[in-house]
């Protein structure tokens, strides 16, 4: 982060002594989440980014945190449904960063703040497309930070379709997928059975409950009196990973976005959606994407910001703060 120094003349007092100063840098966190969740996912990560900023001195001080609904998840679903209803096709990754874009012109975030965007998984392919809007030489972000982003190669995209592949199960699965419980207490004791859901930190299946669930009636289910069902339909969830162009565009305009601002990425010890192969990928320097840094948080595989907020967080901070020492692709 870019701090600016200051030198000013000392009172007669001070015996000719010259004073320095340094203002800290003024941030604004722009947070998206990956398919299948909702905005509220990162409170945990945000709570804990505060504490260490309480605890820290730092020349980094965050403002502002804002987290956006993907349009067809969450809140964001609710307000939508009947639209969705008319969508299903669900939404491209152009779609959501055109809504980042939105936010980053509405003049809510205050002009005289660095603007930091952080993706997870689809989210952070969502945050390199929302730079397209822009001259390379006037990108809104004075940084971004991506966390296990769903990012590949054209090659890589083909090998993974020519033999059922994990992405390829987990679209079958969210297809099928009970959607419909008596109450939210039914459906925490469900989810917390079964996985990815039982290996997330108990404070975010508590929020995935509250927010990640809507009570019955919806659109979708119009004739259903009693009961919850997910904000993010099955059928939008599903639509929501096979969007795959997205990802090998976000790739390819890494290349262009790692030369003009730093771009860090944030990746689970454990292999399980993502592969290593495209991981590897995603920081190839040789190719052009030459990341600020790397991290490789420990305990998590992708839903890192589901299962290890905490880790997450203080990896988040460790780059905000400046303080990557010499080698940030160590274990955190």
């Amino acid at each position: 982060m870019d701090a600016t120094s200051h030198i000013l003349s000392g009172e007669d007092s001070l015996a000719g002594l010259s004073l320095t100063f340094k203002d800290a840098a003024r941030i604004a966190l722009v947070l998206t989440h990956c398919v299948g969740t909702n905005k509220e996912i990162w409170e945990p990560v945000i709570q804990r980014l505060y504490q260490l900023q309480s605890c820290a001195r730092s020349g980094v001080v965050v403002v502002e945190t804002w987290s956006m609904d993907s349009p067809n998840h969450g809140e964001a679903a609710a307000i939508n449904e009947k639209a969705l209803l008319k969508r299903p096709q669900g939404m491209t990754g152009y779609d959501w960063g055109r809504g980042i874009q939105t936010l980053l012109q509405s003049g809510l975030i205050s002009h005289d703040l660095k603007v930091v965007p952080i993706g997870h998984s689809a989210g952070a392919c969502i945050l390199v497309l929302s730079g397209t809007a822009y001259p390379l030489d006037k990108l809104p972000y004075s940084s971004m930070i991506l966390v296990e982003p769903t990012m590949m190669t054209k090659e890589i995209l083909d090998k993974t379709f020519k033999t059922p592949s994990e992405l390829s199960r987990v679209i079958d699965a969210v297809k099928q997928r009970k959607d419909i419980w008596q109450s939210r207490e039914v459906a925490r004791a469900w989810f917390a059975k079964r996985l990815p859901w039982k290996r997330w930190d108990p404070r975010v299946l508590d929020i995935f409950i509250k927010y990640g669930l809507r009570d019955l009636p919806t659109a979708s289910y119009p004739t259903q009196a009693q009961g919850v069902t997910l904000s993010c339909t099955r059928e939008q969830e599903s639509v929501g990973y096979v969007y795959h162009q997205d990802g090998v565009d976000a790739n390819e305009l890494l290349k262009e976005l790692c030369p003009r601002i730093p771009v860090h990425c944030i990746f689970g010890a454990e292999i399980d959606l993502v592969t290593d192969e495209n991981h590897r990928v995603i920081h190839d320097a040789s190719q052009g994407r030459r990341m600020a840094s790397v991290a490789t948080i420990e305990g998590a595989g992708h839903l890192i910001t589901q299962e290890a907020p905490i880790k997450l967080a203080d990896a988040i901070w460790k780059i905000l703060s400046g303080d990557v020492g010499q080698d940030l692709s160590g274990k955190l």
